[in-house]
């Protein structure tokens, strides 16, 4: 990156060099490009930025949350505040920066700094709260499975109307998710958690405006229907 960005430098040197010396109407247009590269260039150096600094933010976060340092509630707040500010900063970032659990290690050593806790928090897409499980009070069991069940019936039709796209589903995959872990009694290799949750790790490691195709909404879609039809298996055998 850092070669690019001094060629680059370079090349505007040159041109503002060619600028000075051109006839006023050529030089005019010189200097509007110039100034488009100049904003872009810019632009570009700020996203960057802003990527450093929510990554070091979420691996903080999450160091004072194993350390004992803060409130689970307000870790919980915190991480949902950056979680999706990631997602919408990824669109201002190359292709190769989208897959969080990839892309922020790399990122990072280049600045001989480690964010393994943030970069596996941006790839499971929820807070360590809910994606650990069992940290509600089981006396609002009845609550976590109407929201489950909802979050479920939501998410499927959401997909049979044809909302693929990444930003749509993405929060209803997720309210599915948080869901599922607030249920203690829930085992924890149960089969719907797990399915769920890894369709969430391939949501967020996307772009938010891709889109979905045939297949892969078929093969979401009939496992969000497998695994709505097992939760609601696990609930009756409990009834009985």
């Amino acid at each position: 990156m850092a070669q690019n960005n001094v060629g680059a430098h370079a090349q505007n040197d040159s041109s503002r060099m060619l600028a000075s010396k051109a006839s006023p109407s050529i030089k005019k247009e010189l200097e509007k490009q110039l100034q488009v590269e100049d904003d872009s260039n810019r632009q570009e150096m700020e996203s960057f930025a802003d990527y450093y600094a929510i990554i070091r933010t979420m691996e903080k976060l999450e160091t004072q949350y194993i350390r004992g340092t803060i409130a689970p509630d307000v870790y919980e707040k915190e991480c949902q505040k950056l979680l999706p500010r990631f997602s919408t900063l990824k669109e201002c970032l190359p292709s190769d920066m989208q897959n969080p659990a990839m892309a922020i290690p790399t990122f990072m050593s280049r600045y001989q700094l480690k964010a393994a806790r943030a970069a596996n928090r941006f790839a499971t897409g929820v807070p360590a709260t809910c994606s650990a499980g069992g940290g509600e009070d089981s006396s609002k069991i009845a609550l976590f499975v109407a929201e489950a069940v909802q979050g479920f019936i939501t998410l499927m039709d959401s997909l049979r109307l044809g909302m693929t796209a990444v930003d749509q589903v993405h929060p209803l995959t997720a309210d599915v998710v948080n869901a599922l872990n607030k249920i203690a009694q829930l085992p924890a290799d149960f089969e719907p958690k797990m399915k769920v949750k890894s369709w969430l790790q391939i949501l967020s490691a996307m772009r938010a405006t891709e889109v979905l195709d045939e297949n892969q909404t078929r093969e979401f879609l009939r496992d969000m229907e497998n695994s709505h039809q097992t939760f609601v298996h696990w609930l009756q055998s409990r009834n009985t």
